[in-house]
Formats: structure tokens, C-alpha cells, sequence
């Protein structure tokens, strides 16, 4: 199918909205316009054709500014730890057989820019790039000790998607995939994201205004990441909160631990060694602890609901949340502009 055979398909089925029945004087004259205007711009490729049908699309270009929060419970699998110091290093060994996971979760508060380009009517492509002020891990560790540890982090992140939006009846149909690579303030590698969308609404038009409406919709989002992280931490900031008792504890429950290799307990005497000559202030020689894991979301799927305020086709105001999974919570809320861009004869508005 090419393109214009697709276009004409999404069109004939939009036609068969029954709102275009029963149109005020006021949306009439509008769509009258759509159809008779001459529209010479560059993108989206089509649009003359999708104005000449009396249909509206939006501005082809837009910038967005999105605030967003955000808690998603984590699982956490093959744990390699290992220690860096200023003259030797151990490691990195798999604890999988000593430590255990009570409890994960990641908070993070994020502020992107979003740009987004109309290459035809029905598909939209942007670029991302994203700020994040403040990234909080709360990890409840169950073995072989019982302690919260909750390390904070900043970094920045980039990324592109591809938008596809479709019409049927009185519903639209938008299908969004983007990847995002973050560069964070503990981690070694970057952590790339996957995110897949669909969402399916409907608009309600004002009586008065023809290109002010509201949309409301809902949908499904999937959030999928490289599973691998590797990252380091100073022995002055783990655990800040671990006292001396707790050390001694932590050793007699992994020398309790049947299987435990000669490199494990290595390992591990050295960490609650160092542990314990940072509590009775004692230098550290600025060691580190090393550390790759892998991190998976415990549900990579979850619900989520919006509503999108147009003041008109340069403004719009939206709202989302990704709140229908108990492992997961979100909202957004961001502020678009969207122009025409270049003339065909290369002048821009």
C-alpha cells in the first residue's frame, strides 16, 4: 500500500464520523475553509490533499515541554560484586547465593524537551532530550543482612520515537515507540529504554470555537530496559545508616551460607572490614564497590489515562498517568506550540 492509497484509506474511514452530520454554522464555515484554503507548505507531505477533503490536521511542527514523576517497582538478578582501592581490586564475584531482595523501586523526576516533525498527516517523528534533577533507588535488602539503602543520582538522557495516529468513526488510534540512552550520575553504562504505546480517544469539540477541543483517551504502555547495569559506589556513602552490630550480623549470615566459595567470602570480609573501619573512623583508601546487575521492571506493561486541553492549533495543554498497575506510577504534564514551518518556495512563517 503507498502512502496516498494509506492516506485515502484513514481518510474515507474518518468520513464516516457522524459528527460531520450535524456541524453548526460556525464548524461548517470552518470546514469550508479547510477545503477551499490553498496549503503550500512543506510538510506534512499530502496535506494539501487531506485540507482539500475538509479535514483538519495539526500543524505540522511542534516543541513540547514535559514534567514528568515517576515510580516503577524494579527486580534485581545476578548480582557481580567487586571492590576497586587505590592498589588492588577483587572481583567482580556473583553473590546471587548470599544477597537478597526484599523490596526495589526507582523514583525519578524528569524534565524533557520534546521537538516533533508531521512527515505525513497520519506520521509524526521527534527527538527527546531529557534532564533528570533527581533519581532516588529505594532498595530493601533482605539478606544477608536487613537494611534500606536509598542512593540518589542525576544525569541526562537522549532519544528519538516515531508516532503513527489514525482515524476511525469518532475514535482515534495512536501507536508511539521511542529508545532513550541516559548517562547517569553512578552508572558506568548507559541505560537505554525502550517505550511502546498505544492509545486510543476521542475529541469533543467546542461549539464555539472550531479549533478548541478536548481529548480524553486511554491505552497500555510498555517500558523495556537493557537489563545489564554497571555502576561503582565509595565505601564513605553505602549504607550510611549500618551499624557495627548490623556488620556483625551480615558476617555471621553469609559464613552461614553453605555454598559460599573462597572468593565470595573474600569479598565479603573485605566490604564489612572496610564497612567496619569507616564506623570507628577509620581511612578507607578510597576504595569502591563495584557492582553489575541486572534490573528489569516487574511489570513492563500498565494502564494509562489523558486528556489533552486545545486552546487552539498553536497551544495545547496535556496531562497522562500510568496508573492502572500496582508496580507502577506516573504523570506527566506538559505544554505544546506547534507552527507551519517552510513554504514550498523555501520561506519561512
Amino acid at each position: 500500500m503507498t502512502w496516498l492509497a494509506a492516506l485515502a484509506f484513514v481518510t474515507k474511514i474518518e468520513a464516516q464520523n457522524p459528527a460531520r452530520k450535524h456541524m453548526g454554522e460556525k464548524h461548517q464555515q470552518y470546514h469550508d475553509s479547510l477545503m477551499n484554503m490553498t496549503y503550500n507548505r512543506v510538510f506534512p507531505i499530502f496535506g494539501d490533499k487531506v485540507y482539500k477533503r475538509g479535514f483538519d490536521i495539526p500543524f505540522p511542527f511542534g516543541i513540547m515541554i514535559n514534567s514528568f514523576y515517576g515510580k516503577q517497582g524494579i527486580d534485581i538478578t545476578n548480582v557481580n560484586i567487586g571492590i576497586q582501592g587505590p592498589n588492588h581490586s577483587l572481583g567482580p564475584v556473583n553473590l546471587d547465593n548470599v544477597i537478597e531482595f526484599e523490596n526495589v523501586d526507582a523514583k525519578a523526576y524528569n524534565v524533557n524537551l520534546r521537538a516533533d516533525m508531521y512527515v505525513f498527516p497520519f506520521l509524526n517523528v521527534y527527538a527527546l532530550l531529557n534532564y533528570f534533577p533527581l533519581t532516588k533507588t529505594h532498595v530493601e535488602l533482605a539478606k544477608p543482612i536487613q537494611i534500606v539503602a536509598e542512593p540518589e543520582q542525576h544525569g541526562w538522557a537522549y532519544g528519538f520515537g516515531v508516532n503513527g495516529s489514525f482515524g476511525f468513526g469518532p475514535l482515534w488510534l495512536s501507536l508511539d515507540y521511542n529508545m532513550s540512552w541516559a548517562d547517569m550520575e553512578l552508572l558506568a553504562n548507559k541505560v537505554f529504554t525502550e517505550i511502546a504505546g498505544i492509545r486510543v480517544g476521542h475529541v469533543f469539540t467546542s461549539n464555539k470555537n472550531p479549533e478548541r477541543n478536548i481529548s480524553l483517551w486511554i491505552g497500555a504502555m510498555g517500558i523495556f530496559l537493557n537489563n545489564k547495569t554497571v555502576g561503582s559506589i565509595a565505601f564513605s556513602e553505602i549504607f550510611p545508616g549500618m551499624t557495627q552490630g548490623q556488620v556483625e550480623e551480615a558476617r555471621q549470615n553469609y559464613n552461614s551460607v553453605g555454598t559460599l566459595t573462597a572468593n565470595q567470602k573474600q569479598i565479603l570480609d573485605e566490604i564489612t572490614q572496610r564497612i567496619s573501619d569507616r564506623l570507628n573512623n577509620l581511612p578507607v583508601n578510597d576504595a569502591y564497590i563495584t557492582y553489575e546487575m541486572n534490573k528489569a521492571p516487574k511489570s513492563p506493561w500498565a494502564g494509562i489515562a489523558g486528556i489533552q486541553y486545545q486552546f487552539n492549533k498553536r497551544w495545547q495543554l496535556r496531562s497522562e498517568s500510568n496508573l492502572i498497575n500496582k508496580d507502577r506510577f506516573s504523570i506527566m504534564l506538559s505544554l505544546n506550540y506547534r507552527f507551519l514551518g517552510f513554504k514550498k518556495n523555501h520561506e519561512p512563517i
